[in-house]
């Protein structure tokens, strides 16, 4: 759904909407909850979001086939709807098993207790980088089985990708989108003909011997293989980055994460509340739909907007407060989605994302800005450039 017009209450391009799109968000949740926008329709009230997102009738399928190369998507769990996606998901569902997750943010921890190994005597660190989405990415190639010696380049491809996911994306971003699509395909087909690059014990290789059993095809398997291998760092990354920012800016948050243990979990809660990496999602009605007495018709884009929704006043108590103290009812955020298509990564992001923050917590007792961060939001999604950081 592409949405061009500078509109008064969602200006996609403004600046400072995509610095700080909250003012806005509460602004259209007070005077238009469904709101009619270029040929589409924008939800924005946690009630209805929780109440029409999980509705079966909620098609991913034409959202992302009108995606340009966003359209590779189509081949994997993501890109379509029960029962296919129940089916394709099965195959990867298997890999992110409590068991199985707690050693993968093994991996995380040691990725980023080698950073922390680095340090020099000023205490500073890019934690973007060498905390977030190195960390992340080593982990999803441990996952996969991959060596992981290509975290820069796979990071900027990504950025690349995501640029044209905006409601109003710029001239060349699907070009941009294409040419990291095609890089991500080739690195992954690079790796899989090397025997040596790939551990028979990974998610890659039981993918191929599924495609080769007839039960995926040989598309669906390398399109889900380059899928994880590309996100594996995006949402989590952000999230770690987004936490760590936190702390620095909030001490007695950091404080009470290393010495309270039990809080651990809600505090990372509330850092995804507060703060997500995705924005908004887009769903295609298979039939007509009425919200708040607004007819919809069938096939007609509507985007739920998640992060208005994790903000929104009827729900949450002073909403643009950081408070981990928020009891789990009233802290139940919708950052990782809702029904089928909710966040397949969701229980190991938190895991590498507490994975970080503890071993973090464990060698220093303070996290402070060292410079500003850098990022580069739009819209859809949040991102980090920089994040210099001086731990003590």
């Amino acid at each position: 759904m592409s949405l061009l017009s500078e509109d008064t209450y969602l200006p996609w391009q403004n600046p400072q909407f995509r610095t700080d799109p909250y003012p806005w968000y509460r602004r259209l949740q007070h005077d238009h909850p469904v709101y009619a926008l270029d040929g589409g329709y924008v939800v924005s009230r946690y009630e209805d979001i929780v109440r029409y997102l999980k509705l079966p009738i909620m098609s991913v399928e034409t959202a992302w086939a009108s995606q340009g190369p966003w359209s590779y998507v189509g081949d994997t769990m993501l890109g379509v709807d029960p029962p296919r996606h129940t089916t394709r998901r099965r195959h990867t569902n298997k890999w992110f098993t409590p068991k199985l997750v707690r050693q993968w943010a093994k991996t995380t921890a040691e990725a980023a207790g080698l950073a922390l190994d680095r340090l020099g005597e000023d205490g500073v660190i890019e934690a973007w980088t060498d905390l977030a989405a190195i960390p992340a990415h080593a982990t999803m190639c441990r996952v996969l089985g991959f060596p992981d010696d290509d975290a820069h380049s796979i990071v900027e491809a990504m950025f690349g990708a995501m640029q044209m996911m905006s409601a109003a994306p710029n001239p060349g971003d699907e070009e941009l989108a294409a040419q990291s699509f095609t890089y991500l395909e080739k690195r992954v087909r690079e790796m899989l003909a090397d025997v040596r690059s790939v551990d028979d014990s990974g998610m890659a290789r039981a993918l191929l011997t599924a495609s080769e059993a007839g039960q995926l095809t040989p598309q669906q398997a390398l399109a889900t293989i380059t899928v994880f291998y590309g996100l594996g760092h995006m949402d989590v990354g952000y999230l770690v980055a987004a936490g760590l920012d936190q702390f620095a800016q909030r001490p007695e948050v950091f404080h009470a994460y290393k010495h309270n243990p039990e809080l651990r979990g809600a505090i990372v809660d509330e850092i995804v509340r507060i703060d997500p990496p995705e924005l908004s999602v887009v769903r295609y009605p298979t039939e007509d739909v009425e919200i708040r007495g607004v007819h919809i018709p069938a096939s007609t884009p509507i985007r739920f907007m998640i992060a208005a929704a994790n903000r929104d006043p009827e729900v949450f108590i002073d909403p643009d407060t950081f408070d981990y103290t928020r009891s789990p009812e009233a802290g139940r955020n919708l950052s990782f989605g809702l029904g089928a298509h909710s966040c397949a990564g969701q229980v190991i992001s938190r895991a590498e994302a507490e994975a970080v923050y503890t071993e973090v917590a464990t060698r220093f007792d303070h996290v402070e800005r060292a410079g500003e961060p850098v990022r580069a939001n739009h819209d859809f999604a949040r991102f980090y450039w920089s994040l210099p950081l001086r731990l003590s």
